[in-house]
C-alpha cells in the first residue's frame, strides 16, 4: 500500500510543482499587463505583494518536489497546505472580481493539493 501511496504522491506532485513553478515565475517576473491578459489574480493586489506571491509559489513548487525525497513527506504536505491557502485566496479574489470562470481551476488545484497532503498523513502521527 505504501508503494501505491508514493506513486500517487509522485503523480500528483510533479504536475502540481510544474504548474506552480510556471505560474509563480510569471507572477514574479512578467509585466503586469501580461498578467492581466492571462487573468492572474495578483493584478488586483499591490504589485510588490503580487510578486512575492509568485516567489512563494516557486518556493512551494520546489518544496513539493522536496517532499518526494525519503523522510521529507512533511515538507511536501506543508507546501501543499500553503498552496491550498494560496488557492483559497485566489478563488476569493476571482469571485469578488466576478471571474467565476476561474473558480473550477481553483477547485481542482485545491482538491489535488489536499490529496497530496492526505497521502502524507501517516507522517503526521503523534508519537
Amino acid at each position: 500500500m505504501a508503494i501505491v501511496r508514493m506513486a500517487l504522491r509522485i503523480l500528483l506532485s510533479l504536475p502540481l510543482a510544474a504548474f506552480f513553478a510556471f505560474v509563480g515565475w510569471m507572477k514574479a517576473s512578467a509585466p503586469v499587463e501580461t498578467l492581466a491578459q492571462h487573468g492572474a489574480w495578483t493584478v488586483r493586489i499591490p504589485e510588490p505583494l503580487g510578486r512575492a506571491v509568485g516567489v512563494s509559489e516557486i518556493v512551494c513548487a520546489l518544496l513539493l518536489l522536496g517532499g518526494l525525497l525519503p523522510g521529507r513527506a512533511r515538507v511536501g504536505a506543508a507546501s501543499a497546505m500553503i498552496l491550498i491557502v494560496n488557492q483559497m485566496i485566489a478563488a476569493a479574489v476571482h469571485a469578488s472580481a466576478g471571474e467565476g470562470h476561474a473558480l473550477p481551476q481553483n477547485a481542482v488545484l485545491i482538491a489535488a493539493l489536499a490529496l497530496v497532503a492526505w497521502l502524507s498523513r501517516r507522517y503526521f502521527s503523534v508519537r
